[in-house]
């Protein structure tokens, strides 16, 4: 019978295998949910994908009616007084806050976990003018630490 005689180059082996699997679990755990939520994906891609289904000119009452289909969006909140307010991006030319539209509708998505001890918080915003077409969509994200 033929001893199996263990050496470093084989447990390197094993542990670079182990460490392989451990990242690729890693990234399908954060990656595949990205795929079939787009409300998981980074604001630019949130944005782009909102627009797909909300286009700029858009009626009001018809992207109401887009919202409401779009359980992912969350569930709308519609004020015909006032647009959005928005953060400047500290630029000079730009006031510290800025009123987008003269109505808007807004949506708060569910929360989502995020790899280790973070949630993410969503909201989005639709602007539009006195004619009720659309003139902006604007997407905020923060994270923030999970208490519980």
């Amino acid at each position: 019978m033929k001893k199996f005689k263990l050496s470093y180059k084989h447990i390197l082996l094993v542990l670079v295998i182990i460490v392989g699997v451990l990242i690729c679990i890693l990234l399908a755990w954060s990656v595949i949910p990205m795929i079939y939520n787009p409300m998981r994906r980074p604001t630019s891609m949130m944005r782009n994908h909102i627009l797909r289904h909300t286009p700029i000119g858009m009626c009001i009452e018809e992207a109401i009616a887009v919202v409401e289909n779009n359980e992912k969006w969350g569930t709308p909140s519609v004020n015909r007084n006032s647009g959005f307010t928005v953060q400047g991006a500290g630029s000079p030319d730009l006031p510290f806050f800025t009123i987008i539209g003269e109505k808007q509708i807004q949506t708060r998505p569910e929360w989502h976990n995020v790899p280790l001890f973070f949630e993410r918080h969503t909201r989005i915003f639709w602007g539009f003018d006195k004619n009720g077409k659309l003139i902006e969509v604007f997407v905020s994200s923060t994270f923030n630490v999970r208490l519980s």
